[in-house]
């Protein structure tokens, strides 16, 4: 079997109101031009799961939104427990501080401290799928989040 080496480029910084990607000083010309994009594309290790015993989880019951629901196989959720633990998340750009290496964002679903591996814009034309579905057990979350 072929195995990565992922480095983290940052980490995600919560202060307050104010959430943040500080980016590594090596990488951070890597920003410039993200502030021509109002949304990113932020990936991130889930390092509070990633142990022995959630990377070998294949099979979990999804968190609930209204109703119970059945097994699901990791790759057709969002659980944090995966044979490799990448999370992310859709994120505002609201500025980026190239001194500081830091780009400031609305919100983000990562913890403080998390290890940030990759950037990347949000482009429209290709991260947006018209017609997607969902399975049922989303059916009570607000239309917004599930077309």
């Amino acid at each position: 079997m072929v195995s990565f080496d992922v480095y983290p480029i940052g980490h995600v910084e919560k202060t307050g109101d104010i959430t943040r990607i500080r980016v590594e000083r090596r990488y951070c010309e890597a920003l410039l031009n993200l502030d021509r994009f109002s949304h990113a594309i932020v990936l991130w290790w889930i390092d509070k799961r990633d142990t022995p015993r959630d990377r070998s989880t294949i099979v979990v019951v999804p968190k609930a939104y209204g109703r119970i629901p059945e097994k699901s196989g990791v790759f057709a959720c969002r659980s944090p427990a995966r044979p490799n633990p990448i999370g992310h998340s859709v994120v505002r750009v609201l500025s980026i501080d190239m001194d500081e290496c830091v780009v400031v964002v609305d919100q983000i679903d990562a913890y403080n401290g998390t290890p940030v591996i990759d950037i990347k814009p949000y482009m429209p034309s290709s991260d947006r799928v018209d017609g997607a579905t969902v399975a049922p057990w989303f059916d009570n979350l607000d239309p917004r989040y599930t077309s």
